[in-house]
């Protein structure tokens, strides 16, 4: 895109310092809703106005096609930093409605984080004049715009002469506090305003969490220094006060930036309405959980098979077959009938498997086949896995299924299931070293690969040795036990289990206990050392005493 100011005469021409097409895509030049009520002037292009994004259509009669981008989020990020600057270029189609020129990203990332309006220069100009401007302002960005633009407030008409104008009691007037104004059509059920924070309430049975991340905390420092930018929508609540539709999160850092006013659209739409619209606006969030997704896509099938109803004889008898509600939503959301489906399954499983699922353990697939299980079944699957910290294959789980349908699934087959396998309970042992961790110890250029296998394992046979001797000193500075009377359990002279020559089971009570503690340091004969003769051969230690 290109955007361009109006030409002279008809129109005026763009600045000098206007963005180049990049820019302006990239977000340089950025796009946004601001909390101005439709209609109102900007101050920077008064001129311009709010226009629906449900009433711009594509330009007809043009070659050129644009294709939207997979990610917008660095064009959101700076729109939503410093707000819409320059508006799109639009041909008046006359009748309300509106071709597009020039300004096809910017609009599709408006439409992506769910805006309802954009920022606007309308122009008077023939459908040839707008085809040509589409096809040459890309190579020539500075090319006027053709045709007139049209003023957002018409110029009031003068009183005629002889007419005095008329006036108005200004210090009379007085704005009401509870002053609304209605921005949208005549016979349209919406409202724009503000409301209190406190008057609103979190919408009935969202499936979206809200948490206060840092995601969150970066969203309450723009709101206190941008403020709220894209107004919530809200319905009324049976029980007073209003319900959120959209905007959870920007009411959520209101509160706790401290702000009690929020820009609000207030909207008529019944029970399953309000859902559709509530779980289409939340779709559009960049991180989103399998279980939020999956209580999101229910919801919004319910709602949608409860509006269309049955069908019609009429309908029937033509012939067409009409899209399911989860053929209808798949469509919506570029996935395929089974994922729909596979999603919803989710919602059967229970809440500590849930919770499996949501924090990754457990796979989507996995989970989907988990669901058609008894709820004591899951529970019990549930604990086995945190224990063993082991998911079950998805060949594993099919065949508890099966067998949870013919009645045979017990709890020790369910352990059984994610137990561990001997390769598991002792894995094969398999290292990789790269080079930049084996230079170090080995800084010659010129060394081989069996050079460095020989180094490692003379210093793992190095290490095996010193682990051996380490081993040995504790061996030898652990206390020896005290010796039961009669000897020391490591002197095969002692009594032991041989009870025959009981003169020397008697004389080896005879030394006191000293004597039998220094059997280590024997220092000569003694009568200890009598009664040692007629035993087996004598230990190494009492060589040096003989």
């Amino acid at each position: 895109e290109a955007p361009a100011e109006p030409s002279e005469a008809p129109a005026a021409p763009a600045p000098a310092d206007a963005p180049t097409p990049e820019q302006a895509d990239q977000g340089e030049a950025p796009a946004e809703l601001s909390e101005a009520p439709a209609g109102a002037p900007n101050p920077q292009h008064p001129d311009a106005r709010f226009v629906k994004l449900a009433d711009i259509a594509p330009l007809s009669g043009t070659y050129i096609k644009d294709t939207p981008r997979d990610d917008y989020t660095e064009l959101l990020d700076s729109i939503k930093t410093n707000g819409l600057e320059r508006p799109i270029i639009l041909r008046d189609a006359g009748g309300g409605t509106y071709q597009l020129v020039d300004g096809f990203h910017r609009c599709e990332a408006m439409k992506q984080a769910g805006m309802l309006e954009v920022l606007a220069d309308v122009y008077d100009m023939a459908p040839s004049e707008a085809s040509r401007y589409r096809r040459e302002h890309r190579n020539n960005p500075d090319l006027p715009v053709p045709g007139k633009l049209l003023p957002a407030h018409p110029p009031k008409e003068e009183p005629a002469a002889g007419q005095d104008a008329p006036t108005q009691d200004e210090e009379a007037f007085e704005v009401p506090e509870n002053f609304t104004l209605p921005i949208t059509k005549e016979g349209q059920s919406e409202l724009v305003t503000t409301l209190k924070v406190a008057d609103i309430h979190p919408f009935e049975g969202h499936p979206f969490n809200v948490k206060d991340n840092k995601d969150m905390w970066d969203l309450v420092e723009s709101v206190k220094r941008y403020g709220v930018l894209e107004p919530v929508m809200v319905i009324n609540r049976p029980a007073g006060g209003y319900e959120m539709v959209s905007g959870h999160r920007r009411m959520r850092a209101c509160q706790l930036a401290g702000i009690q006013i929020i820009p609000t659209i207030v909207r008529n739409l019944d029970r399953d309405e309000a859902i559709i619209a509530m779980v289409d606006s939340n779709l559009k969030r960049e991180v989103i959980s399998p279980m939020e997704k999956a209580r999101a896509y229910q919801m919004k099938t319910d709602a949608m098979r409860r509006k269309v109803g049955r069908r019609s004889k009429e309908e029937i008898a033509s012939g067409e077959k009409s899209l399911s509600a989860d053929e209808e939503l798949a469509q919506q959301v570029g996935e395929s009938v089974a994922t729909v489906q596979r999603f919803k399954t989710l919602n059967k499983l229970v809440p500590e498997m849930q919770e499996l699922v949501d924090s990754k353990q457990v796979p989507v697939n996995t989970g989907a086949d988990i669901a058609q299980l008894k709820p004591e079944e899951q529970k019990e699957l549930a604990d086995a896995i945190q224990k063993e910290a082991k998911v079950p294959t998805g060949a594993q789980v099919k065949e508890m299924k099966k067998r949870s349908a013919e009645g045979t699934l017990t709890t020790e087959a369910i352990k059984q299931t994610v137990a561990p396998t001997k390769r598991e309970e002792a894995p094969p042992l398999k290292v990789t070293l790269v080079e930049e961790d084996l230079r170090p110890y080995f800084p010659d250029k010129r060394t081989t690969t069996p050079d460095v296998k020989k180094g490692i394992f003379e210093a793992l046979a190095l290490r095996q040795k010193l682990q051996e001797r380490q081993a040995a000193a504790q061996g030898k500075a652990k206390p020896p036990d005290k010796p039961a009377a009669g000897g020391d359990d490591k002197n095969p002279a002692g009594p032991g289990p041989e009870k025959k020559p009981e003169p020397a089971a008697v004389g080896a009570k005879k030394p006191s206990s000293p004597a039998a503690g220094k059997a280590k340091k024997p220092s000569g004969p003694t009568a200890g050392g009598k009664a040692k003769k007629p035993s087996t051969p004598m230990p190494k230690k009492s060589g040096p005493a003989r």
